[in-house]
């Protein structure tokens, strides 16, 4: 199984357009969108993507309590937490949890907000920042995504440089049977 994960849109449709197109390509269908713009959804979804999102933490959405602002999923058999941050905030209600305690629940933590696209592992639980996808680079880091490939043995995740589609990280996280 494979499955996208994209970050801080931040309301750039062509490259929300390009993205659509390079994982088409790829054959993925699945996307995470980890917030900034959570309105940005709706045009990833209506380029025929499966979607599913958190708000960023700017987002009014962020402040609406019937919008979860961080959400654990199940997908290809492994439970991921997305959220915006990788820790609390000054924004959080007193409802949304931890992510660095909530991240216990999961195989794999997904975050954005930095910019920078990061792959690493934190007392044996993945944790993966697929950059931004603003129009240019930013804070030193070009516009990507990443991509998560599935298996029962092991989690692969490469992150994509979006302009011309490079691998710019990788990194294979073996998965215990006993899960």
């Amino acid at each position: 199984m494979r499955v996208a994960v994209v970050s801080d849109t931040h309301g750039n449709r062509e490259g929300m357009l390009l993205l659509a197109e390079r994982l088409r390509y790829l054959g993925v269908q699945t996307l995470l969108h980890l917030g900034d713009d959570f309105q940005d959804l709706a045009t990833l979804a209506d380029a025929s993507l499966e979607v599913l999102g958190v708000p960023g933490l700017y987002c009014p959405e962020y402040r609406d309590p019937d919008v979860p602002n961080r959400r654990l999923v199940e997908l290809g058999g492994l439970k991921f937490f997305l959220t915006h941050s990788q820790s609390r905030t000054g924004y959080d209600g007193p409802e949304d949890p931890d992510p660095e305690m909530a991240c216990y629940e999961a195989d794999v933590v997904l975050y954005g907000h930095t910019h920078a696209p990061l792959i690493e592992e934190r007392q044996g639980i993945a944790w993966i920042n697929p950059g931004h996808l603003r129009h240019r680079t930013d804070r030193g880091h070009p516009p990507s995504f990443a991509v998560l490939h599935i298996s029962p043995e092991e989690l692969k995740v490469q992150v994509h440089q979006l302009l011309d589609g490079l691998t710019i990280q990788e990194k294979i996280f073996r998965l215990s049977p006993q899960r």
